[in-house]
């Protein structure tokens, strides 16, 4: 399970440091995705084991069904792989940068099953929507 938040800067090869306490249950490779959910921009990253747990969802899908062709295709299609280097740095590539609005720094934000990955700025606008968001839905006993 992944929680908490981390900030960093990116380095002059677009690196980011993955926090000591994430990296422990991440492990060295990294799975990229950019957001399946249109109305946020930020990258999601998935240790192998939870990569490979995603993955399987995507075989049992229907096929045969136009929907789940296309999100598997769109999701899919996306994948970056990467490795957290010795110093427990990771590449960010253009592409997944330009997605998320990311400049020189990033917010790191633990999410359960994964790792989302932020623009400071866009991270910013998502806090402010969930501060006027009710939490009864969630049937969470807080």
């Amino acid at each position: 399970m992944f929680c908490g938040q981390f900030n960093h800067s990116l380095d002059e090869k677009n690196r980011f440091k993955v926090p000591a306490s994430l990296r422990a249950k991440m492990g060295v490779e990294a799975y990229l995705i950019k957001s399946p959910d249109p109305s946020t921009k930020c990258l999601y990253m998935y240790s192998e084991e939870g990569w490979n747990e995603l993955y399987e969802q995507f075989t049992k899908g229907d096929q045969h069904d136009e929907t789940t062709r296309r999100v598997s295709r769109k999701i899919l299609s996306g994948v970056v792989y990467g490795e957290i280097d010795k110093g427990g740095r990771l590449t960010l590539n253009s592409s997944l940068k330009e997605f998320a609005g990311i400049e020189n720094e990033v917010c790191i934000v633990g999410n359960t099953r994964h790792i989302e990955i932020w623009s400071p700025a866009e991270w910013e606008k998502e806090m402010a929507i969930l501060d006027v968001t009710p939490t009864a839905s969630l049937n969470i006993d807080f």
